[in-house]
């Protein structure tokens, strides 16, 4: 899998792609999780025709089927070397208040790994902790990332906060409330 993601990186890298892992593999990389169901990727939604491109010369695109928790503007899948890789931009999630937008640009964009000597660019898990909150069936995942946050604090408050500024639901807007209040890193 982590072979596929740095192979994806070097053709997004090259081409000045502003995009970055979240989902399972960001997990992973906490040592929240020990194996990575798929790769999830967030692009900016000027680079989508960009990426969609080059991700379609690395492996075969499938037809995704609509989803009423969704109205991302792209999502994107794509099967190379029998790794699954989803791909979003504009991600927008349905919630009992309305639907939240996904804030993604370059301030996403809090972390930067090697891997297989490619630079691999990681969004926030504070971004993840709000987002598995709105995803329906992700409790267990906000469960994990809250326990880490109040164990090893907030290094990315500022991703919180703007957060905010979105339509979430009320009980989402609480729970990050009350996390804000734990010691920041």
């Amino acid at each position: 899998m982590y072979d596929v993601l740095s192979k994806i990186g070097s053709k997004l890298n090259d081409a000045n792609v502003t995009w970055a892992v979240g989902a399972s593999i960001l997990l992973s990389q906490y040592g929240l999780i020990d194996k990575p169901n798929d790769i999830d990727l967030i692009v900016h939604l000027d680079d989508i025709e960009v990426s969609d491109k080059l991700l379609s010369t690395l492996g075969q695109k499938i037809p995704r089927e609509p989803s009423e928790h969704y109205s991302t503007r792209h999502f994107n899948e794509y099967i190379i070397n029998d790794v699954e890789i989803d791909v979003m931009a504009g991600l927008t999630i349905h919630h009992a208040q309305g639907e939240y937008t996904y804030i993604f640009d370059n301030k996403s964009v809090v972390d930067t790994k090697q891997i297989n000597g490619v630079p691999i660019p990681f969004t926030s898990l504070e971004d993840w902790y709000l987002l598995y909150q709105i995803i329906p069936d992700r409790e267990d995942k906000v469960k994990l990332i809250e326990a880490y946050l109040i164990k090893q604090g907030v290094s990315h408050m500022g991703v919180l906060t703007r957060s905010l500024h979105g339509n979430l639901p009320d009980k989402v807007v609480d729970r990050i409330n009350k996390l804000m209040k734990t010691k920041e890193r």
